[in-house]
């Protein structure tokens, strides 16, 4: 058996071998499998190609051509094909019996698919239970994964048009076998499972540049799968430096997340080195200390707004973000010069504050930047 077309999608993952001989026969393709053509089924020569492209179009990981009696050779169309769209082709002569082909497929894919169960338990069991972390060393040993390693992990969350459910398992199933052909297959050192909705990636001994050069592919060939108001984030945490610390960036990876949904930053890549001030806030851990700053900076704007019906925060939060600029503020919100002037000087009224002073803004900003992590 040799490969004649395709070869840069020889990493493609394959999860089952199936014989298929019949057009009807390709819409029980789930995606990931090697096809066996032998012709048997074919009622004209033109019909191969027809089947080929099928096999293709139902995200199989590959073809397998059987030449004789039913198939002389493979057309020259078909290879073009193959190759213009990376599907691998092989080419095996009629004498290699079919269904002990199939059997060692099916064997090589059964010991894969339990690696990978003994990968996703020993990661889970890093990540969420590390009092027992010694127990799956050795395990991870044997699958080729050091304990010294710096480990760094990334989140995946895609939301459902209401911006709170994640979407449904069969598209999460999609969209992971996509992800494990990008990373997994593509890149040593690496391992994707799911998490409660969530596609977790796991890095070791990968720079942050190179993961987040991964993960930004990952995001360009997996978003025309969703529709047009799904939401995706991708986080990445913080390196860790050895297994044992590996739950804390997970912790990282989610706390980008978090900052991410906050202020609507769908679609984009965002590492944990990105979130700047973020980072600070979100490391504290004495609520009572937020909660006093809080109520000493932002919270008497909150409230009056909430009695009053304005929106003294937003316009604060713009005048901020755009370091004073009265005119890009009365741009963003789309009000007068003059009414944002009124604004500024009843915030200032409200806060018993002078915002020309430096230091003043600084307080306030930290004030709205802890309002978006309570």
């Amino acid at each position: 058996m040799k490969l004649v077309a395709g070869k840069k999608g020889i990493n493609n993952i394959v999860r089952w071998v199936h014989m298929v001989e019949h057009k009807d026969i390709t819409f029980y393709l789930k995606g990931q499998e090697v096809a066996i053509i032998t012709g048997i089924a074919l009622e004209k020569a033109e019909d191969l190609f027809d089947l080929v492209k099928r096999i293709y179009n139902n995200d199989a990981s590959g073809v397998i051509i059987n030449v004789g009696p039913y198939i002389d050779k493979i057309p020259e169309e078909i290879i073009k094909f193959c190759d213009e769209n990376d599907f691998p082709l092989f080419e095996s002569p009629w004498h290699v019996y079919m269904a002990e082909v199939m059997r060692k497929f099916s064997y090589e894919i059964t010991l894969s698919l339990q690696s990978n169960l003994e990968l996703a338990g020993i990661f889970k069991n890093a990540i969420f239970f590390q009092d027992v972390l010694e127990l799956y060393i050795p395990q991870l040993k044997k699958n080729n994964f050091r304990e010294e390693w710096s480990y760094c992990l990334a989140v995946i969350e895609i939301l459902k048009e209401d911006g709170v459910h994640v979407i449904d398992k069969k598209k999460r199933t999609l969209i992971l076998k996509n992800i494990e052909n990008i990373v997994t297959y593509n890149h040593e050192r690496t391992f994707v499972f799911e998490s409660d909705g969530r596609f977790i990636l796991v890095f070791a001994n990968y720079s942050e540049e190179k993961i987040k050069s991964i993960v930004e592919t990952v995001k360009n060939k997996c978003m025309h799968l969703l529709t047009k108001n799904e939401k995706m984030y991708f986080c990445i945490g913080k390196a860790s430096k050895n297994i044992k610390c590996i739950a804390k960036s997970h912790r990282k990876a989610l706390d980008v997340l978090k900052i991410q949904k906050i202020n609507d930053c769908k679609n984009e890549v965002t590492m944990y080195s990105d979130l700047g001030a973020y980072k600070l806030l979100l490391s504290i851990d004495d609520r009572e200390i937020i909660n006093e700053y809080y109520q000493e900076t932002i919270e008497p704007l909150v409230k009056y707004d909430q009695l009053n019906g304005t929106d003294y925060v937003l316009v604060l939060d713009t005048y901020l973000k755009y370091n004073g600029s009265l005119k890009e503020v009365a741009t963003q919100l789309f009000y007068h010069r003059n009414t944002i002037n009124y604004k500024l000087n009843k915030i200032q009224e409200i806060l018993s504050c002078d915002l020309s002073e430096l230091n003043t803004r600084l307080l306030l900003i930290l004030g709205l930047m802890l309002r978006k992590t309570m």
